[in-house]
């Protein structure tokens, strides 16, 4: 990095072909935010500190972009990263974060994560906030937790951490993989037919973990199946579905499959579980929980992660090598070219809080308004509950009650919390650099 007189320059590393198709797009890009509540007010002086101990072992964390000839690549930001006193999210990317592509903040007894898709996934956030988490509870209690599965100095740096799955080309079957993604017609909230997307709103309700996984394991099901089902039976309830699968999209990571677990980066794809209407209508929540959990099972166990993968790639690749920045983003902007429907559940697995669980009182995961409109139902199990966060473009409640309704039927209680509206910051990405 050298410093001028009006910002620093940062000396590209390596291409970020793993979050190239987050750059693109008709729109501008908004961080994703986590939110974490503990059980007393945040020290500013000491969550400081817990950020200076995990950038030392999780240095990539503190990264920023360079972009040349349209690509996007990492780069080393030394500048420090400042944790500040904000009651709302800041812009990240630009000279009030030191140009860091993700923030730490607190107001009162919330923490906020804030990050920009580009640099990794959710499960890679989920790695920096347990670090930062850890770190600040031993100082504020002047004791050691465990630190068990959690990335601290115990844990020796590995340079799979900074594995790119799209680094090299793969050739890609796209015949099979349309054929594996389906073709049907799907059926898409009525809300979403006129929707401008000028905020999104948060609807978060807690279930205890022993409740809803005690009803998953029973049924044959994961707890990503299990909110599928009961949302896929909401909809359902709310809507006279006569035509088109009601078809869940299913946000899932490729580390195991693919051999990189320990990667930070972006390493994602989705599946597609389609449910006929009458199936949502009469099946049982738990029968249809366990047809969608076999489905889950029956993509991931094949071919179709190396598939999907090599589908990815083989776009990427090829909006790298379009001239400018204006072909590039005619190939890279995945969430403008393919809307995707009815729904997303997202289970972005927990965050490990060992021995210190109980001063977690409340997690909220909050996207970036989605390409076309959508309902997204954000899943965390963390220190007892899971946290489920609907999070959509549409004002209405109505999903969400039902599917509280719903939980109600089958004995499992769950606690609604207040609504937000939100919409969180636009990312200050860099311009070309000569």
């Amino acid at each position: 990095m050298t410093q001028t007189n009006s910002s620093p320059r940062f000396t590209a590393r390596e291409w970020n072909a793993c979050g190239a198709t987050q750059f693109y797009g008709k729109d501008r890009k908004r961080s994703y935010i986590v939110e974490v509540c503990l059980s007393e007010d945040i020290r500013g002086d000491l969550l400081q500190q817990a950020v200076d101990k995990a950038l030392r072992r999780l240095p990539y964390y503190g990264a920023t972009f360079v972009r040349k000839k349209g690509l996007y690549y990492y780069a080393d930001d030394d500048l420090p990263l400042l944790v500040t006193e904000s009651e709302t999210p800041r812009v990240i990317g630009g000279r009030i974060t030191n140009f860091h592509i993700l923030d730490v903040t607190w107001w009162k007894n919330k923490i906020s994560f804030a990050m920009f898709h580009g640099l990794c996934d959710g499960l890679g956030l989920n790695r920096w906030i347990e670090a930062v988490l850890y770190h600040y509870v031993c100082l504020k209690d002047g004791r050691q937790y465990s630190d068990e599965g959690i990335y601290t100095d115990r844990i020796p740096y590995d340079p799979a951490e900074l594995a790119d799955i799209h680094a090299e080309r793969h050739k890609a079957d796209i015949k099979k993989l349309k054929e594996m993604m389906g073709n049907e017609k799907r059926f898409r909230l009525p809300e979403l037919r006129e929707n401008k997307v000028d905020k999104m709103y948060s609807l978060p309700l807690k279930v205890k973990t022993e409740d809803f996984l005690g009803w998953c394991k029973s049924n044959g099901a994961s707890p990503a199946a299990g909110a599928a089902a009961i949302m896929t039976k909401a909809i359902a309830r709310e809507n006279n579905v006569l035509d088109g699968v009601i078809m869940s999209v299913m946000p899932i990571s490729l580390r195991k499959a693919l051999n990189v677990e320990k990667t930070f980066k972006n390493c994602y794809a989705a599946i597609f579980l389609p449910t006929a209407p009458e199936d949502a209508r009469d099946l049982p929540p738990g029968e249809l929980a366990a047809r969608i959990r076999a489905g889950m099972r029956t993509q991931m166990s094949g071919e179709f992660p190396r598939l999907v993968r090599a589908g990815m790639n083989t776009m990427i690749h090829l909006g790298a090598k379009m001239p400018g920045y204006y072909l590039k983003t005619k190939v890279l902007a995945m969430g403008d070219n393919n809307p995707q429907d009815t729904f997303f559940v997202d289970y972005v697995g927990g965050l490990r809080c060992n021995d210190y669980a109980g001063q977690i009182t409340e997690v909220r995961y909050l996207n970036a308004p989605p390409a076309n409109g959508a309902s997204f139902v954000l899943m965390s199990e963390t220190a007892g509950y899971f946290h489920i966060n609907f999070t959509q473009t549409i004002e209405s409640d109505r999903y969400y009650l039902a599917f509280a309704a719903i939980l109600d039927e089958l004995g499992i209680p769950c606690e609604k919390l207040p609504y937000e509206s939100y919409l969180n910051p636009v990312v200050e990405l860099p311009r070309e650099q000569r």
